[in-house]
């Protein structure tokens, strides 16, 4: 049985040397071997996939995860099998099967009763719809997310949640919506303990910077001033770009691009 721990040094030549081989054998064990063995073999050999694997050889061992889901479609370990070729798939650049795959994977753990892993699913997801340039399905995921710890009463993943909404809105220019679920996120961190000064720094600065595209700018200054107020003891990088914003003229408009220098965590 393939095991990716004991493969050679060179994991990428020796798959490339023995690429036949290895999908020979997942056919083999897909179609006559055990569901759980199957899975771990495939996953064991999604591990070894490199920027340099033949693209067609990538194919066929996908098409094995798609044959080994008629026979244990809501099996963790196919969910496992997903999230290694999604991966695979998203390293070399192939968004289009790195969709389908994380998709796939999704559909099994909506089976399950496995919260961490389902968020780990849409998380995965989620950064392969962003590389697509498909913002509204990464929101797709961004709203399943919340709706998720939203049923199993997680606080603090709630704040989280709707933080990262107000941010994917702001990416997609929707200042007044951003707005809305950032004024949530601020209010819900706010009342949450254990909640870091750089947190709460970071989701005034976001509620800041809405506020600001959508003309409000002495309420976005603020935001900024009290972002400001939290870390300027405790993260002088953090406060330095802070001050960068409050030193912008009145007026100016706040390009996108001032985003990236405010992750949403």
């Amino acid at each position: 049985m393939l095991d990716a721990r004991r493969v050679p040094g060179d994991a990428a030549g020796w798959l490339r040397d023995s690429r036949h081989e290895i999908l020979a054998a997942a056919r083999e064990v897909v179609s006559t071997g055990d569901p759980r063995t199957a899975a771990s073999f495939l996953t064991a050999a999604w591990s070894l996939v490199t920027v340099n694997t033949d693209t067609s050889w990538c194919d066929d061992l996908r098409d094995c995860g798609r044959e080994l889901s008629t026979t244990a479609p809501e099996s963790p370990d196919l969910a496992a099998v997903f999230r290694h070729s999604a991966a695979a798939y998203h390293m070399r650049g192939d968004y289009r099967f790195a969709e389908a795959e994380g998709l796939a994977e999704l559909a099994v753990r909506r089976k399950l009763d496995d919260p961490d892993e389902h968020v780990a699913a849409l998380n995965a997801l989620s950064r392969t719809f962003r590389a697509r340039d498909r913002l509204h399905r990464a929101m797709d995921c961004a709203d399943e997310r919340l709706a998720l710890h939203i049923k199993h009463r997680r606080p603090h993943e709630i704040a989280a949640d709707l933080q990262h909404l107000g941010h994917l809105m702001l990416l997609a220019e929707r200042e007044d919506t951003a707005t809305d679920y950032l004024t949530r996120a601020r209010d819900a961190f706010d009342e949450l303990p254990d909640v870091t000064a750089q947190q709460h720094a970071r989701v005034r600065t976001l509620l800041g910077c809405a506020l600001w595209r959508s003309g409000g700018e002495s309420a976005a200054r603020r935001e900024f001033s009290n972002a400001l107020r939290l870390v300027v003891e405790v993260d002088e990088p953090t406060a330095e770009k802070i001050r960068e914003l409050l030193s912008r003229p009145s007026g100016e408009p706040l390009p996108l691009s001032v985003l990236e220098e405010v992750d949403d965590g």
